[in-house]
């Protein structure tokens, strides 16, 4: 091992030793009294925000106690919350954010328009801390950073904000701020994030990871990313090998020039490394990740919700004796979990950094909202989430669904199950049921009726439409379905261009089929006649009603743009 390569991974396990076993112990010692350190989190939650335009407006300087909180503070949305954050961003004043953000996260909005979530010093300081936190859990536990990460994330600058804030993912600023001797052991360096060349910054994250044979780590958000980096390392192994022991790079004249000149030191030639692959070229069979990789021993990425069958895909392909590691609960407004007992696979919420309330769901469903504290949770049940925290969201409901698992001290541990209604969620996209509507309004001719349905097994949607009047429709109204998609979810599109989510297929209905869905909801749901709602975006495994009596024979062939 070179002496700069020892120095670094020297480096590293001390920070694991000291500054993660702090947290971690941190984290654990406030588990013990859950009630106490979410008091203590509300009241510097409160004092932070309290001189902003919206805390003088919910008037926090008068907040002692969570029941004061409760009674200033409506349950918000982004939507609500929109015209403050668009004043912040447009005249830089405090109306949400306390201080100044260094950037916003940026990620899809129900409207079409994205959200744009403040990131201050103090939240990027909490990210570090639970980072090193979850971090010395598996370094603990599987000795996972042995050898060198491969981290997958997103730019933290995808676009620069009228104030010169820029905007994009925290993964980014995450590893663009990180010490020198930490960022060396990743092999894929953060500015590569930024290519906006789908397929090129796939290829060049392939090139650089199958050339490192000591990578003990991969990081991502989705597994979905890990197979699509899989599918493009076999379509261009024979390729990479000769790159790999030539030291080069077919696409390196297309990088962007400060993407070329960070990852030119990182191309020199290895013979050796290049037999090792050659070696698996020769099997006959395409490469799983553990034919790449043998030293892996942890992927850190969701394993719940609509990942759980990428996840499971990924899982197929390790080497023996490499875990699959939950990322936690983890979403653009804020870090919510950290798995600190990697063997039962429970994440502690982070009760010091974030005030957490909760609603069980059948009485969320019932319209009625109000709330338990983190300590009164009963294990087993589901909740819908509201959050607030030092970056301004100030009982924000996330539209997300979790379940309260095994306690760790007096806290219950808490597992993210799914997007709340109205929202579905395979690769990352958090599709909402009112951009499928406003996707579907600008179809020609307007459908009607349409149920779309999220299914994570083919890692695409089924759009189910009944055209009106009979009219003839062409299997163009699949590629514009998913074009509308796509222009009014950032996400959508994201994932659409990458190659993780399929193209959205259309399956055309008989005359007809719009009512006996309507029947079904009264029928069997028993849901009244007058306020039977059709649900326009649900997952396979929720819908109940059999389409395929009303589908038309040859839809699929018609409209099946995989």
């Amino acid at each position: 091992m070179p002496l700069s390569d020892w120095m670094a991974n020297t480096a590293f396990v001390i920070g694991m030793d000291t500054l993660g076993r702090r947290a971690r112990a941190h984290l654990l010692f406030a588990a013990k009294d859950p009630e106490k350190a979410q008091h203590a989190a509300l009241m510097s939650i409160v004092e932070a925000c309290r001189e902003t335009e919206q805390g003088r407006g919910f008037g926090l300087g008068q907040v002692a106690d969570v029941d004061a909180f409760r009674r200033a503070v409506p349950i918000q949305t982004y939507e609500d919350m929109r015209p403050a954050i668009d004043r912040q961003i447009a005249s830089g004043a405090l109306e949400i954010a306390p201080e100044k953000p260094i950037m916003y996260a940026r990620s899809s909005g129900t409207t079409g328009s994205p959200k744009y979530i403040p990131v201050t010093t103090r939240v990027l300081k909490q990210l570090r801390t639970a980072q090193r936190a979850m971090a010395f859990t598996q370094h603990e536990a599987l000795r996972a950073f042995s050898g060198r990460l491969v981290g997958l994330g997103g730019a933290k600058s995808e676009e620069i904000l009228p104030d010169g804030t820029p905007a994009g993912a925290t993964t980014g600023l995450i590893y663009e701020t990180m010490p020198r001797f930490m960022r060396k052991k990743y092999v894929v360096p953060p500015s590569i994030f930024s290519v906006t060349d789908y397929q090129l910054k796939y290829e060049v994250i392939a090139r650089l990871a199958a050339g490192a044979d000591d990578v003990t780590v991969f990081a991502t958000a989705n597994p979905s990313t890990l197979l699509r980096l899989m599918d493009v390392a076999n379509r261009d192994l024979a390729r990479i090998v000769n790159e790999v022991a030539d030291g080069a790079f077919a696409g390196y004249s297309a990088l962007p020039p400060e993407v070329a000149r960070e990852i030119k030191p990182l191309l020199a030639p290895d013979q050796r490394r290049a037999n090792e692959l050659g070696r698996v070229i020769a099997s006959g069979r395409p490469a799983q990740i553990g034919d790449l990789w043998p030293k892996l021993r942890a992927v850190v990425t969701w394993l719940g919700g609509g990942c759980a069958l990428a996840a499971e895909a990924v899982r197929k392909q390790l080497p023996a004796g490499a875990r699959m590691v939950d990322a936690g609960y983890v979403a653009s407004e804020m870090r919510g979990t950290i798995v600190v007992d990697i063997e039962r696979g429970l994440a502690l919420p982070l009760l010091s950094d974030v005030f957490f309330e909760f609603v069980p769901v059948e009485v969320w469903d019932r319209g009625e909202r109000q709330t338990l504290l983190l300590h009164e949770l009963a294990e087993g049940q589901d909740y819908h989430v509201i959050v607030s925290s030092v970056a301004g969201l100030l009982r924000y409901h996330m539209n997300d669904v979790v379940r309260a698992t095994a306690r760790i001290g007096a806290t219950p541990t808490l597992a993210f199950i799914r997007k709340g209604r109205g929202m579905t969620n395979i690769t990352g996209e958090k599709l909402s049921e009112d951009q499928v509507h406003a996707a579907m309004g600008r179809l020609s001719p307007k459908p009607a009726f349409f149920v779309v349905l999220a299914d994570a097994a083919l890692s695409g949607y089924r759009a189910y439409i009944e055209s009106p009047n009979g009219a003839v429709v062409t299997k163009s109204i699949a590629v514009a379905l998913d074009d509308h998609l796509s222009s009014l979810n950032i996400e959508y599109a994201a994932k659409r261009a990458s190659g993780r989510l399929h193209a959205v297929n259309v399956r055309l209905l008989r005359s007809g089929a719009g009512e006996a869905y309507h029947r079904h909801c009264v029928d069997v749901r028993k849901q009244r006649e007058a306020q039977a709602k059709v649900l326009a975006l649900q997952t396979v495994e929720e819908c109940d009603f059999d389409f395929a009596a009303f589908e038309i024979a040859d839809a699929a062939a018609v409209t099946d743009l995989h």
